[in-house]
């Protein structure tokens, strides 16, 4: 055969492919065109169009020849044969595209008798699922050389990750509350379900659609949980070693210039540690951010860089929504450092936006829609803004404003020498843009300060390339020995004054010194389901007493939970953000702390506090319930009462909640209303 009828042949089949897998292409894209439009677009308009597009990126990949240049990764067509069953098999196998629209799918009568839309879009999610893999199997491929570290510096930080996991865990006496226990509690309820397998996994695919606190990142703590257990302690060392660790390797990688660098770099930031080690599996999200860093950064091929950096972003918003923040100013940054420093080659950021857009269609388009286009986050969210006070103290707490002020003044310097003004003029814009667009919805938390920690880091190591070694080894080991040393800790940033200059956390344990009385508590509390299960509603949200004080009592401390236990039931707590919750009126008791306890002020946790008056002072829905008779005294002299309610309440006392709620926030006035099921 010659090779001009072997390259006929070749074209041909090729065509062929293209045509099978344009009508499984036209569905997966109508799948997604039904998400925004469905509710408002005519259905042929849109399979109009879905046709038109799929037609276009065929066309696209023709005219181009992108398969060969993309999407095979090797010489070998077994080879590439081989790699891309996996994909096709693990897209259509666990595709969830057609419960992403809110509207009921179209009947497309001109189908062939026995298609459907459905069997179309797994087929089509499978190519796609495909082309996605194996783009980034011939990426990776390219750019697996940014990961070459030093094993020695690697096995010091693996020991030394370990070693500050063990001393943070086998000191602690606290119990784990909100952001810190969050994660620790999906993980312990997916490792304690029946399920497992191909149902379970769908169900952790399908809750990044709709959840804040999706099951991504906690799916692979819980399967090592199934078999060590599902304590406190394992939760920790899996997080540190699973997460942690590919972060510092990262710096590792990102500081290859110099004999231990990396463990200099690491020694910088114990921030990371520390954060993983309080149980914020953000910090997943953050190693994916320096590996984004680390390889556009770097030297290798151009299109593998961008297409790879996409991918890592995407995966970044795809497990904690709000490093969204961090993706699209690392674009922003992307962008006006090309625009000054290198307008001639602009392949990487076209992969890059590529990237990231193909893989957020794919996985993120439901959470785009839903959670950023739509609500009005900067009012949601409005109660945790605490000024920019306490943004700056947050930094300072967590970096130490020496070592901000330091880098800050290295990086300006080094933007005097050509090589780096890219880095540099990048980094500083990733940070600044990211700062300026997180500031205008809430306050920065502690999880949040891990969205600029790959700009300072590539920062810092460009700093300590012109730096005497032995001046940054005596910088790194003071700051890291630094966080050994007990310190006060605060239970809050309202709670600090002054600037630190050094990171003022340390490593050692939380400690709470009303332990027996909480216990004494819960107790109390299940006693009361003695004789038949009783409901009792939390009606607290400090950090002293809360929902999750309770509730997570026993796991924290690892003891076991009794047979028999009272119900705990949530109760809104931040205005604009939650509803009321009308079932606190059915609730046979309530748990209050004396005086009302909230984390983010009175005057914007109303919807607690106004019921919470009530019951204290025997007025409007609290006449309906009587004080008991144990009280009991936690720490920062709060007092827990537990009431009983007597009888239901009366039309008019759910008016004295609603109404209030509807004065002070009528555009929320929804959240507030009265349920029909009650009036």
């Amino acid at each position: 055969m010659s090779d001009k009828t072997k390259k006929i042949g070749i074209t041909i089949l090729a065509w062929l492919i293209r045509a099978a897998v344009f009508p499984m292409l036209a569905a997966w894209v109508l799948v997604r065109l039904w998400i925004p439009w469905g509710d408002v677009c005519p259905g042929d308009t849109l399979i109009i169009a879905a046709i038109v597009i799929s037609a276009l990126l065929l066309f696209l990949e023709a005219a181009c020849n992108l398969t060969a240049r993309i999407f095979l990764p090797w010489k070998s067509w077994w080879k590439n044969l081989l790699s891309v069953i996996p994909p096709l098999l693990l897209g259509w196998y666990f595709d969830i595209s057609c419960v992403m629209p809110t509207a009921r799918l179209p009947k497309i009568g001109w189908l062939p008798k026995g298609w459907r839309l459905e069997a179309l879009c797994h087929l089509g999610n499978a190519v796609v699922f495909a082309v996605i893999v194996m783009a980034l199997l011939k990426a990776g491929r390219d750019v697996i050389g940014v990961a070459k570290a030093d094993r020695k510096q690697l096995f010091v930080i693996l020991v030394c990750l370990n070693l500050a996991t063990a001393l943070y865990a086998f000191t602690s006496n606290t119990v784990y509350i909100w952001d810190n226990a969050g994660y620790w509690a999906i993980a312990r309820t997916l490792a304690a379900e029946e399920i497992s397998g191909y149902e379970q996994l769908l169900n952790v695919l399908q809750s990044t659609l709709t959840e804040d606190y999706n099951y991504l990142l906690a799916y692979p703590i819980s399967l090592i949980m199934r078999l060590f257990g599902p304590s406190r302690t394992v939760f920790l060392f899996a997080l540190s070693n699973l997460y942690t660790f590919p972060a510092l390797w990262g710096f590792t990688s990102l500081a290859n210039s110099k004999r231990w660098s990396g463990l200099v770099v690491a020694s910088l930031f114990p921030m990371l540690g520390y954060t993983g080690l309080v149980g914020m599996v953000d910090v997943a999200c953050c190693a994916m951010g320096i590996w984004a860093y680390n390889i556009y950064t770097s030297d290798k091929p151009a299109v593998s860089r961008g297409i790879m950096t996409g991918a890592l972003l995407v995966g970044t918003f795809l497990c904690r929504r709000y490093f969204l923040f961090f993706a699209a100013s690392f674009g922003v940054a992307v962008f006006v450092a090309k625009l000054l420093f290198d307008r001639k080659k602009w392949w990487d950021f076209l992969a890059l936006c590529c990237s990231t857009a193909v893989c957020g269609v794919s996985f993120t388009l439901r959470f785009l829609l839903d959670k950023v286009l739509e609500p009005d986050y900067g009012d949601i969210y409005s109660a945790y803004y605490l000024g920019l006070e306490a943004d700056f103290l947050s930094f300072c707490r967590y970096f130490g404003m020496v070592l901000l002020v330091l880098f800050l003044v290295a990086a300006l310097v080094d933007l005097a020498q050509k090589e780096d003004r890219f880095k540099i003029t990048m980094g500083l814009i990733q940070i600044a843009v990211c700062f300026l667009a997180f500031v205008q919805v809430q306050s920065h938390g502690q999880q949040h300060l891990l969205m600029y920690l790959p700009a300072i880091a590539l920062v810092a190591v460009n700093a300590l390339a012109r730096a005497p070694q032995y001046m940054s080894a005596f910088l790194a080991i003071s700051t890291a020995v630094y966080c050994f040393f007990p310190k006060i800790q605060p239970a809050s940033i309202k709670d600090i004054e002054t600037p630190d200059l050094f990171p003022s956390f340390h490593f050692y344990g939380p400690q709470r010194s009303d332990i027996d009385e909480l216990l004494r508590l819960a107790d109390y509390l299940d006693s009361l389901s003695r004789l038949e299960e009783k409901t009792a509603a939390i009606l607290s949200s400090s950090f002293t007493l809360n929902y999750e004080t309770i509730a997570s009592l026993r796991a924290s401390l690892d003891l076991p939970e009794p047979e028999i236990k009272t119900v705990l039931q949530y109760h809104g707590t931040v205005d604009k953000r939650d509803a009321f919750n009308w079932n606190t009126a059915f609730a046979d008791y309530v748990v209050i702390g004396d005086p009302a306890q909230t984390h983010l002020g009175d005057e914007n946790q109303q919807i607690l506090t106004i019921l919470v008056n009530h019951i204290l002072e025997g007025t409007g829905p609290g006449k309906a319930y009587v004080q008991l008779a144990p009280v009991f005294h936690l720490a920062n002299g709060v007092t827990v009462r537990v009431y009983k309610r007597l009888r239901p309440w009366y039309i008019e006392e759910y008016h004295d909640v609603s109404d209030a709620l509807i004065k002070l926030y009528p555009e929320y006035a929804a959240l507030y209303r009265i349920p029909r099921w009650i009036r």
